[in-house]
């Protein structure tokens, strides 16, 4: 369980949580799930003795640095992609945003390697 936990803490970028959080417009709600994610880590990280996430995994710890800045983009991608979906009132734009968004979603899961 510590391992799963460690691995998803790692392959989370907190400063691209924060822009889809801000999405939602709930900004207590927001601050509750970034300190929930602060505490976790350090907790996982204090149970485990590392100084850092994956320190025991070091082909797994670089196999997602090396995804990172592509899962990255993607994440930017989608961002976009959500801010413009929610503001057009065009259907065909809608529909192309759309497609657009989900190959974004299938882009940042097949790049964590689970769900996006």
């Amino acid at each position: 369980m510590l391992d799963n936990a460690e691995m998803s803490l790692a392959k989370t970028n907190r400063r691209i949580a924060i822009r889809y959080l801000s999405l939602g417009a709930n900004d207590q709600l927001g601050a509750r799930l970034l300190h929930e994610y602060d505490l976790t880590r350090k907790l996982v990280l204090a149970v485990t003795g590392h100084h850092r996430l994956l320190a025991d995994r070091a082909v797994l710890a670089r196999a997602v640095a090396l995804r990172d800045p592509y899962v990255d983009a993607l994440s930017h991608l989608q961002l976009r992609a959500l801010a413009e979906l929610r503001a057009t009132t065009d259907p065909h734009d809608h529909a192309d945003l759309e497609r657009f968004l989900l190959l974004t979603v299938n882009g940042v899961a097949a790049g964590l390697q689970n769900t996006g």
